[in-house]
């Protein structure tokens, strides 16, 4: 029972210091009450994210991500209109931790208008529950003027996995802006081998920004798209090592027999790590073929590669 009292005790006193004329000493209330369970404390915080001092509704801004129910998720929803900007980012942090699942239709009605800021932040919070419910609005933020909204749309599109998002995501696949392109890369991941959109992942790994050209190589590899092979062995030759790792890796996956010769090229490079996933590659590929370069590389200079190399011998068969 003194443990109880104690606590109520604890909570009367922060509730004195959230209501303190001292701005420094309502903050400090804020931060403590994140760690303070219970509906009171979760009241206080609603409370202080009015304060008239930003630095204090920031504070309450973030320890409401301790805090679940409606009420504070109301409350961090309209926090993202907040004039201070620091305010804005922890009431954006906080909602994308959120894990009530009837707070989704709050979400969802929060992502369709308003500030961009706040419908990005709405749409990257639905991404933790990637609920079919947000399917619609994600689409329709595709046509958002705002990047920002669109690169969010794009994240939750990818988090549904919904193949009535291919047109929208390959629109994105050649929009101006280079992240929101990496990110539609990235979101055509569940794509497969006769779907539509696996083109516009294979025009990914010509794309003028080196980052996207790798996440494409990196979501063809997850998604074993068979028919972007001829693209991957071009990509073998592409002026950034970190994409030419990434083909290697795809055409691993793919066993394609046909880009041994490319990738045993690749065994050469200056670069360990690219030696290492090309030598990984010809052992997942395992045509015999790869035998000459392959006890080549098990004298390297780097023991990962040489023991990728002894490895991968191993695996191949005529």
């Amino acid at each position: 029972m003194a443990l109880f009292e104690a606590d109520d005790d604890e909570l009367a006193g922060l509730a004195l210091k959230a209501r303190s004329e001292d701005a420094g000493v309502r903050r400090v209330a804020m931060l403590r009450l994140a760690e303070t369970p219970g509906e009171e404390a979760t009241e206080l915080l609603i409370g202080g994210i009015a304060d008239p001092v930003a630095e204090v509704r920031g504070a309450a801004a973030g320890a409401l991500e301790e805090h679940g129910g409606l009420a504070a998720v109301r409350a961090l929803l309209g926090a993202l209109d907040d004039p201070d900007a620091a305010v804005r980012e922890a009431a954006a942090r906080s909602l994308a931790e959120r894990r009530e699942a009837e707070a989704v239709p709050l979400m969802i009605a929060r992502a369709a208008e308003g500030a961009p800021f706040a419908r990005a932040a709405a749409l990257r919070g639905l991404c933790e529950f990637g609920p079919v419910a947000a399917l619609s609005v994600a689409m329709e933020a595709l046509a958002a003027p705002a990047v920002s909204v669109r690169r969010e749309a794009v994240a939750l599109l990818g988090r549904l996995r919904a193949e009535a998002a291919q047109d929208g995501l390959m629109a994105m696949a050649a929009d101006p802006d280079p992240e929101l392109r990496r990110a539609s890369m990235a979101a055509l991941v569940f794509i497969r081998s006769g779907m539509k959109a696996g083109a516009a992942l294979v025009a990914g790994l010509a794309d003028q920004d080196w980052r996207v050209r790798e996440e494409a190589a990196e979501s063809i590899a997850r998604s074993a798209l068979g028919e972007a092979e001829p693209a991957l062995i071009a990509a073998l030759d592409d002026p950034v090592w970190q994409v030419r790792l990434k083909a290697a890796r795809a055409l691993g996956r793919l066993g394609a027999r046909a880009a041994v010769p490319a990738i045993a090229r690749a065994l050469a490079s200056e670069v360990s790590n690219l030696r290492k996933e090309a030598a990984a590659a010809l052992g997942e590929i395992g045509d015999a073929a790869a035998l000459p370069a392959l006890r080549a590389a098990a004298a390297d200079a780097d023991p990962e590669v040489r023991k990728t190399a002894l490895w991968a011998a191993t695996r191949c068969r005529g």
